[in-house]
């Protein structure tokens, strides 16, 4: 059997596809971080702030690895994009389902879309000045 060689390209190619697409996974399964429409108990409403504040910190790691040089307006405008992409898989996923009448309101949508680039510009921002110490 032969085994042929994968050009770096490609690694880092598959590397940008897995990156984006848990980012997108983690907003459609993280949203709403958190629901200003409907009451949720206490125990589910502090395990979906801590699950946001996690996943958004490590989008901003993932972003960090991938794009250390860009600029955070960028990382802002992709994480928002991101993000935008994961909210319409999970609009797809329950579509015609009354919960998407309570989660799918203006104030749950801009605080988790706020929320989510918020955290992840600062984590990009900070994970990249400890690279930067480090070199």
């Amino acid at each position: 059997m032969k085994h042929t060689r994968k050009s770096p390209r490609t690694y880092k190619a598959w590397q940008w596809a897995l990156a984006f697409g848990l980012i997108v996974l983690l907003n459609c399964c993280g949203f709403p971080v958190y629901n200003l429409t409907k009451e949720w108990p206490r125990s589910i409403t502090l395990l979906y702030l801590a699950l946001g504040l996690g996943y958004g910190m490590f989008a901003g790691g993932i972003l960090a690895e991938l794009l250390p040089e860009r600029h955070w307006s960028v990382i802002a405008l992709l994480s928002a994009l991101l993000a935008c992409g994961g909210l319409g898989c999970r609009f797809l996923l329950e579509f015609g389902e009354a919960s998407n009448a309570y989660n799918f309101t203006l104030p749950n949508v801009a605080l988790h879309l706020g929320a989510f680039v918020c955290l992840s510009v600062w984590s990009w921002q900070e994970a990249v000045k400890r690279a930067r110490r480090a070199a």
